[in-house]
Formats: structure tokens, sequence, C-alpha cells
């Protein structure tokens, strides 16, 4: 086995497959193009938001907090592709933004993307800052085990899909997701 750090599937690929964050995900020519075919700024950042998405969706993690961590990783790096899209950098992000997903979602929201799905908008909330659901202080959080998986699965999923149709160029204004 060979372990990367690399969160790009090209980085994954060089490598020879890897550990992506809570499970092993062998690289070979089953794994989905994600983000490619996009181009811009944020095409990078996107496909790393669907490598990511695809182990919440096959449920690598261990624990409810584990998801909600991974879900705040998926949906700051799909809002993250938008906004560098639009010309903001890492930096600006990192300064203004942090690991605060409903500010993220809410500055993306004013830009243009037009995502606001109620669910979105109330998992955007539990997450922010999403950091809080790693590491030892994790267990002093509020009980979440009553959490609906599926939705937060399919509730990044449409977020994804609004990313995803916003990167290709598709107009999303006036739209309610």
């Amino acid at each position: 086995m060979i372990v990367t750090t690399s969160l790009s599937r090209r980085g994954l690929v060089r490598a020879g497959g890897g550990l992506l964050l809570t499970g092993i995900l062998p690289i070979d020519d089953s794994v989905s193009d994600g983000g490619r075919g996009l181009q811009g700024r944020g095409a990078d950042r996107f496909e790393r938001a669907e490598e990511f998405y695809r182990g919440v969706a096959a449920g690598l993690y261990r624990h409810p907090h584990d998801l909600l961590y991974q879900a705040g990783i998926v949906a700051q790096l799909g809002i993250g592709a938008y906004l560098l899209d639009l010309g903001a950098s890492d930096d600006w992000c990192r300064q203004r933004i942090g690991l605060f997903v409903d500010k993220a979602l809410a500055i993306a929201n004013e830009a243009g993307l037009y995502h606001r799905d109620p669910a979105m908008l109330e998992l955007a909330g539990l997450l922010s800052p999403y950091g809080q659901w790693r590491g030892p202080f994790a267990a002093d959080l509020p009980a979440i085990e009553t959490i609906n998986t599926s939705r937060v699965s399919a509730t990044l999923d449409g977020l994804l899909g609004t990313v995803r149709r916003r990167l290709a160029g598709v107009s999303n204004e006036g739209a309610e997701r």
C-alpha cells in the first residue's frame, strides 16, 4: 500500500493509488472522472470535492462526527471551487471564510451560485466551523447519532450539482436551488 498526502486524483494516480481520508481508495480506470471536463480556476478544487464526496456517499467514516467533518470538507471544496472560478484567491478564502461553510455558502450565493436549498442551509449551519467535528474535542459536542446520513449525502450531491453546472457555464440565476 502507498500512502500519499496529495488529495488530487492526478496525485493519487501518480502515486499508484493511496489512502484517502478514512478508507483505501484504489485508483484505476474505474474511478469517476469527477471534475474532469471542467475548465477554469476551480476545476481541480471541484475534482477534490467530488473525491471526498465519494467517501461520504460510500459511508467511509466511523462516527457521525467523522461524517460531518468530511461533509464540511466536501462543501468547502465545492463552494471554494466556485469562488476560485470567480477570481477569489486561496488567501482571500482562508482569511474571510476559514472553515465556515455557512459563510462560504452565503458569499457564493451573493456572487451568483443561487443554491438556497433549505437542507443545505441547515447543514451549512451545523457544519460551521467544520473543524469542530474533528479531533479530541468532538466528543464534547452535542450528540448527533440521529443524523440522517442519506440526507447529508443527498444534500451534498445537490450542492455539487449546482456548482458543477455553474463551473460548466450553465446559468442558475434566480433558481431556488
